[in-house]
């Protein structure tokens, strides 16, 4: 990489943050899940003790995210990356050991922790810093990993459990992604703050946080903090009882669910790239409705899914992986459209976090009406509702300033 141009070692770093995001994301949000069943079976757990580690996974997640952010603004990024990659990797070879509930739940908070070190928002600095032309295009590229990983790692980790147990299998996925996470940031990643532009002095007659509240309190904050946190705890709900559902409930043969997820999140790397394009083109909010709905009539179609229904398993698998990326992937561009300026990181990272508590919600919300009517049939209606309801409140927003508008108490 040394003697690498400028020009050319920034695409070379974006192919190793490629890499990372990938694997990160691709195994602990998007192939986990899979193991859920053998957990099950193993322990004896019920739905809602299952998907409580995920729960803290997400809270964790959520409350180390601004540290986290802290040290990217004052260490380099490459370390912070190789960070959490390790750790990342020990979570993982720690999970193949666990005997109890309480390990697991250890094992999340410890990959939660490794996420936030290694995950999207390190990735994001570091891509930022080397791309200060094109670095929409970067970006676009940067998302498509996680989806690449949910549709890659299932059918690895499903041959694997088939063949080798799930034990066996964690702890061999935990050394390969390790490997491939640190190797990239040994071989390919370099810190790239320098082509960033300058940054304008600060008004020293402005006190950004007395400028955010207000906006925080305006209808419009509320009308998208509550379909972003909808769609937050239909996605992550989804993404991880979608596995339970289908194999415990359904009946499906556990050698069909890797092929399930990697149609799953297949689609859902066409649907990042698709939306996106059509966000730029037609209206955002009319675009980003459509992904919803198309999302909501999935999810009625995993409500009603029974055995030997093919067609309608994998029509969910297209409709659900194009839906959920899209609604994803406008999440970002929606925020952005109605908040871009001088405010933006904060009112960023205040709607992540509630974003992200909302998944977590979601995680042990639906876990928990299954448990109580015995299967997902009404949280899979309920959450279908709640993303037509989301998909109406994105239609109300108009591209006018949240500044301009009277605070929520006021309009309500």
């Amino acid at each position: 990489m040394t003697g690498a141009t400028p020009q050319h070692q920034r695409w070379i770093v974006l192919s190793g943050l490629f890499l990372v995001y990938m694997a990160s994301n691709g195994v602990t949000l998007h192939t986990l899940p899979l193991l859920y069943p053998e957990l099950m079976d193993s322990f004896g757990w019920q739905a809602s003790e299952v998907t409580l580690p995920a729960t803290v996974f997400f809270v964790i997640g959520a409350v180390t995210s601004p540290p986290a952010g802290w040290l990217l603004d004052r260490y380099s990024s490459r370390a912070i990356i190789g960070l959490g990659s390790t750790l990342l990797a020990l979570g993982l070879m720690a999970y193949s050991a666990t005997n109890s509930l309480w390990q697991l739940v250890a094992v999340y908070a410890l990959l939660g922790l490794a996420l936030s070190l290694c995950g999207l928002v390190s990735n994001m600095v570091m891509l930022t810093g080397w791309f200060d032309s094109g670095r929409g295009r970067a970006t676009g590229i940067l998302l498509m990993a996680s989806s690449l990983g949910g549709a890659l790692f299932p059918l690895a980790v499903g041959s694997g459990i088939e063949q080798l147990g799930w034990r066996q299998t964690v702890l061999l996925t935990g050394v390969g992604v390790g490997s491939t996470m640190l190797g990239s940031v040994w071989l390919l990643l370099r810190d790239g703050r320098r082509v960033m532009p300058d940054s304008p002095p600060p008004d020293p007659t402005s006190d950004p946080e007395q400028r955010v509240i207000p906006v925080l309190l305006t209808r419009r904050f509320a009308a998208i903090v509550f379909a972003t946190g909808s769609l937050w705890f239909i996605i992550i709900a989804l993404t991880q009882h979608q596995s339970i559902h289908l194999a415990r409930d359904v009946g499906l043969a556990r050698s069909s669910l890797p092929s399930v997820f990697s149609l799953f999140f297949g689609c859902s790397v066409v649907g990042k790239f698709c939306f996106g394009l059509l966000s730029d083109r037609f209206d955002l909010h009319r675009v980003m409705a459509s992904a919803i709905l198309m999302l909501a009539i999935a999810l009625v179609a995993l409500s009603q899914m029974a055995v030997g229904a093919s067609a309608l398993l994998y029509g969910y698998a297209v409709l659900a992986g194009l839906g959920f990326s899209g609604a994803f992937t406008c999440i970002q561009i929606l925020i952005a459209a109605h908040y871009s300026g001088p405010l933006y990181g904060r009112i960023l990272a205040t709607i992540v976090l509630i974003d992200t508590l909302c998944g977590a919600l979601g995680t042990q919300t639906v876990a928990r009406v299954r448990e109580w009517q015995g299967d997902y049939t009404d949280a899979f209606i309920g959450m279908a509702i709640l993303a037509t309801v989301s998909a109406m409140m994105v239609l109300s927003l108009t591209r006018t300033t949240a500044e301009s508008e009277s605070p929520t108490h006021a309009n309500l």
